[in-house]
């Protein structure tokens, strides 16, 4: 299946900065190593200096690296995780989106952007919370009124979704195939939230410039026996979109 992304030639720094995403994802880079020279990395990524400092570039902007003048470039410490306990109900929709823009006269639709078999080792957080399973991933696009607001990258069981492709088109939300077509109805298991650079890919996804502000929140979602199910992460416009938790009171 085609896509506006897959049509456009991925740039060389694009493809140095995957590299680099997955030694870091991987764990062969870990927070606190100095990166190689950007002259070593260029020879043996075979391109030149430029397209290494670009790419690093990239990484710095997300905060997965940081540059110490006189000193190089080091892989960042991970963000601390401060937990928020909120009561977790079946998720109708694109995480109840579609309802509270309802509610202001506004229409959230989802587009298709990509679906694909990954290879196994190429997405390490989601393989973390989906061992052992053939990955399906589902690339698209939320708008609200006919604009971009949301670039969602979606892991599941290939093997517990068979040909979810069919059922793939524009203007059918995700959540909808999962619980009208194979009957499995999800929650919430947790969510996280960090700010971002959006790279190229959600840049041109978003029609924001590379490197801007973005807000990225990743999460797990389980099925009705609390097997987790889907592994999702979402790009969203940081002009767009503000999240605000409500606590239910307790007792």
């Amino acid at each position: 299946m085609t896509s506006k992304a897959s049509a456009v030639r991925v740039p060389l720094y694009r493809q140095v900065q995957d590299v680099l995403l997955q030694r870091l994802d991987s764990g062969t880079l870990q927070p606190g190593d100095r990166l190689p020279p950007e002259t070593d990395l260029a020879a043996e990524l075979r391109v030149n200096r430029l397209t290494v400092r670009q790419a690093i570039g990239e990484l710095t902007r997300a905060g997965r690296l940081t540059v110490r003048q006189g000193s190089g470039t080091f892989v960042a410490p991970p963000p601390r995780h401060f937990p928020i306990e909120l009561a977790a109900s079946y998720i109708g929709g694109p995480d109840r989106l579609g309802e509270a823009l309802a509610s202001g006269g506004r229409t959230l639709s989802e587009s298709l952007v990509a679906s694909e078999i990954v290879l196994g080792g190429s997405t390490p957080q989601a393989e973390a919370y989906l061992p052992g399973r053939r990955l399906r991933r589902v690339d698209t696009v939320l708008e609200v009124d006919g604009e971009p607001w949301f670039a969602n990258s979606v892991w599941m069981d290939d093997r517990r979704f068979p040909g979810i492709d069919r059922h793939l088109r524009h203007g059918v939300s995700l959540y909808a195939v999962w619980r009208d077509v194979y009957g499995v109805r999800l929650k919430a298991a947790w969510r996280s939230f960090a700010a971002g650079a959006a790279s190229p890919r959600v840049a041109e996804l978003l029609g924001v410039p590379t490197g801007g502000a973005v807000l990225l929140r990743d999460g797990l979602n389980i099925d009705e026996n609390d097997i987790p199910t889907v592994y999702i992460n979402r790009s969203c416009r940081s002009d767009r979109v503000r999240f605000v938790a409500n606590y239910i009171p307790s007792g």
